[in-house]
């Protein structure tokens, strides 16, 4: 251990200074070594650097008891914490979509899809209704039937008419109704950022779909 991490311990307060002899150096014991040997076990062991002093200080009392209680069950949930990190993170690698969350990955068709889907992962984050939602979206038939209509949007062009265009948006609407219809409608600065974001690259038939969709069905 060097000098200055010993000096730190002392202006921390985890370790007590002990006197000086005559000559200005300062008089260490085996106790010190003891304490310092100490600390770095219970530093070791998830303790704080003042909690861990603390304890060295003061072994065996009831507060020493309630501080060790204390670092164990912060621990465990810090392990708890680490385990679902690793959990979502296999799922993620598994699903092929790290980095998006499992409601965004559900949403996502192509990779052009993820920033909106990002966003509307993030809008319904606490609604008890978005799981089911991307459980349905994971559907192996649901896939294909939205992988279907991703070619039907794909060939939206000029030549579109707009009863083609009602009947492609009828058809969307009925394929996400069952799930889609018990989540919250989004305010208009948010269904904004939405759009700002869908309707990159996109021609004007398709952003005529998109806007229509975001409307309420009359």
């Amino acid at each position: 251990m060097t000098v200055r991490t010993v000096r730190y311990y002392h202006q921390m307060g985890a370790l007590p200074e002990p006197p000086r002899r005559s000559n200005g150096y300062r008089d260490y014991t085996s106790d010190h070594l003891v304490a310092l040997l100490r600390i770095g076990q219970l530093t070791g062991s998830g303790l704080s650097l003042a909690q861990a002093g603390a304890v060295a200080a003061d072994y065996g009392s009831s507060s020493t008891e309630e501080a060790l209680d204390d670092v164990d069950r912060a621990l465990e949930a810090k392990i708890a914490a680490l385990t679902e990190q690793r959990e979502r993170l296999a799922r993620a690698r598994a699903g092929h979509h790290v980095g998006l969350s499992r409601t965004a990955a559900a949403l996502s068709l192509t990779p052009a899809d993820i920033p909106v889907a990002v966003v509307i992962a993030h809008l319904y984050r606490e609604h008890p209704q978005t799981e089911v939602f991307a459980d349905a979206l994971r559907d192996p038939k649901m896939r294909s039937d939205l992988a279907s209509l991703q070619e039907l949007f794909d060939a939206l062009d000029e030549t579109t008419t707009d009863g083609e265009l009602r009947q492609l948006m009828a058809h969307a609407r009925s394929l996400v109704a069952d799930v889609a219809d018990e989540l919250p409608s989004l305010t208009e600065e948010q269904l904004q950022v939405i759009l700002d974001l869908a309707e990159r690259d996109l021609n004007d038939r398709q952003k005529d779909f998109l806007r229509s969709a975001a409307r309420p069905p009359s």
